[in-house]
């Protein structure tokens, strides 16, 4: 077996020469660069005094109260106003965006790109809820009976 190793290794240096061009082989000349001269030109900076700016005047909001007296905002609880922004009158929903898997056995990846690990094989008919879309045509989805999300290509899936 050992005087195999020699013999084997002539033969693919042989193929590997004979591959490369042989005895007819040339290397690229290579192309001189034309040397680029950078000009720069390098101005003073103009004086800026430091300053520090003005502070604005503080605005003062009065609200009327039951009594005529007049309310601060620093009197009113932090929460009850926190309540009154944040209240469902004031903040709708937003839409989601329900979409449906268009493929027969789509790939469900960890990441954007097929270099991903697969999470799971989602069957033609899958609802996702689409998260986000990158600019090279992958979609972040969160599946809507298991809550499980990753990422698919856009074109797999489609709206009906």
């Amino acid at each position: 077996m050992p005087k195999y190793i020699p013999l084997t290794a002539l033969f693919l240096f042989w193929a590997f020469y004979e591959m490369s061009g042989g005895a007819d082989f040339t290397p690229p000349v290579p192309t001189p660069v034309a040397a680029e001269v950078a000009v720069v030109i390098e101005e003073t900076p103009q004086f800026v005094p430091d300053v520090p700016p003005e502070p604005e005047p503080a605005v003062e909001v009065m609200l009327a109260s039951y009594e005529d007296e007049p309310l601060s905002i620093a009197s009113i609880a932090p929460s009850t106003m926190l309540d009154t922004v944040a209240s469902p009158a004031f903040l709708a929903p937003a839409p989601l965006d329900i979409r449906f898997v268009a493929g027969d056995w789509v790939n469900m990846r960890d990441g954007p790109s097929t270099s991903y690990q697969v999470l799971d094989t989602l069957p033609r008919g899958t609802e996702a809820e689409v998260l986000d879309v990158n600019g090279e045509g992958w979609a972040q989805i969160r599946l809507v009976d298991t809550g499980q999300t990753g990422w698919m290509a856009e074109r797999l899936l489609s709206a009906d």
